[in-house]
């Protein structure tokens, strides 16, 4: 599927969620991709979306849902989320290179109680083979980055990240966002 035919269901899906508050919009860039991720608080859970765009590798836009311990967030140093992803990829190899796949895993994110403006933040998520579709055959993503709180509502990072796509027609895979590249995260 194509990131003209999942694009129109991603911004479907922001609409959809207009009249709760956008939690966090995130952005991150280097000299080869631009990523942009939001959360929307549903209470218990939490709504994400976002995409990314590299411009030699390709692109892949996502939807998902995470539920995290709500009750100890605000007093504890670890933040846990755990939750599932549909993800929509289009790699630049050909036309019959793209697909869609369910990602599950989570992040945690680890703030120091002696320097409360610094945080280690870690994601993974990973759709093996019964969970891609179309000319994938596995999706994993990893991510960590390093935060500093600037402002109550505001971080930068610098953060290292990579979507690996393991496509079922090539045997060169590509690794997209395999790089390092500096963000900004505001909460609303």
């Amino acid at each position: 599927m194509s990131m003209k035919k999942i694009l129109p269901v991603v911004l479907g899906a922001a609409v959809s969620f207009s009249a709760n508050a956008v939690d966090t919009i995130e952005g991150s860039l280097n000299n080869d991709a631009v990523k942009v991720d939001l959360s929307l608080d549903q209470g218990k859970y939490f709504l994400d979306l976002g995409g990314m765009y590299h411009s030699d590798d390709g692109k892949y836009g996502y939807i998902g849902a995470h539920i995290e311990d709500i009750d100890t967030a605000k007093d504890y140093p670890v933040q846990i989320g755990l939750g599932a992803r549909l993800l929509a990829i289009d790699t630049e190899y050909d036309v019959d290179n793209a697909g869609m796949a369910v990602a599950l895993g989570g992040f945690y994110r680890y703030t120091f109680p002696q320097a409360n403006r610094f945080s280690v933040l870690g994601s993974l998520y990973y759709a093996p083979k019964v969970l891609a579709f179309q000319n994938i055959d596995s999706v994993y993503q990893a991510e960590i980055r390093g935060e500093y709180r600037t402002l109550r509502n505001a971080r930068v990072f610098l953060r290292y990240g990579m979507t690996h796509v393991d496509l079922e027609r090539y045997s060169d895979d590509p690794d997209m966002n395999k790089s390092i590249g500096i963000g900004i995260s505001t909460t609303f």
